[in-house]
């Protein structure tokens, strides 16, 4: 018995002896490390925490089809809210929630036309839309283009503008006044619609800020709201002087 013991501990022995020897050469050879020693290594993507993945940028089309390729969040009026625990901020976000509810992707019309985007009024409230965020060059002229169909109330308008800001946020939701003090660093009118009108094609060429490096797309409905929506499709943002995308690229 002693001695069946003393077989198993020189067999362990020799086993730790050619593990510890087989790591030696392979750090000495510069062998790539086991599956395991890959698993315990930090990876990657950890030793550049805190780094920021490049934002949305032109060129994009968007034509509701398929895959997005514009992140819309939900707007009501110039800001939201500064106090979170503020009575007007519970009134904001009541109001979000129901352009959320009232708005986004319909079918456009008739069969094979795809789909657009649609935003509706909201009694009692003078503006609401929707924008995406994209990251821009100071001082570099971009096109854009959008297919439109609406029929709007006297007083009403709708269309595209433009807000640019110095530098990209990642803020999936409305600026606060604050917010767009420090940051804003100009506007672009764009298009403003009123009126009745089928599919209609849009377009304006804006240039941005010296100190510009992040754009809010405004999709917009003002004025006196009603139960019509009005369509947005086909939203095209390329740079001034480069070849255009094609659609889902």
């Amino acid at each position: 018995m002693t001695a069946l013991r003393i077989s198993i501990l020189f067999l362990i022995l020799l086993i730790l002896l050619a593990g510890c020897k087989s790591r030696q050469e392979s750090s000495a050879t510069g062998a790539a490390p086991s599956p395991a020693a890959e698993a315990s290594a930090p990876a990657a993507t950890e030793t550049a925490a805190g780094e920021e993945p490049a934002p949305p940028a032109p060129p994009v089309v968007e034509t509701f089809d398929g895959e997005p390729q514009l992140s819309l969040f939900p707007r009501v009026a110039e800001f939201r809210p500064e106090d979170e625990k503020s009575q007007e901020q519970g009134v904001w976000a009541a109001y979000i929630d129901h352009v959320l509810r009232t708005s986004g992707v319909v079918p456009r019309g008739g069969e094979g036309d795809g789909s657009a985007w649609a935003v509706r009024g909201i009694k009692g409230l003078e503006s609401v839309g929707f924008f995406a965020p994209l990251g821009v060059e100071p001082q570099q002229s971009y096109k854009l283009s959008f297919s439109y169909r609406g029929e709007l109330p006297e007083g009403g308008s709708a269309g595209i503008g433009i807000l640019e800001f110095d530098r990209f946020l990642w803020i999936g939701e409305q600026f606060t006044e604050a917010m767009l003090r420090e940051h804003q660093t100009g506007q672009q009118p764009g298009v403003k619609l009123k009126g009745s009108s089928d599919w209609t094609e849009q377009t304006f060429t804006f240039t941005t800020a010296p100190n510009s490096r992040m754009i809010h797309l405004v999709l917009f409905r003002d004025g006196t709201a009603d139960r019509q929506p009005v369509f947005f499709d086909n939203i095209s943002v390329e740079p001034v002087g480069l070849p255009p995308v094609a659609a889902g690229q």
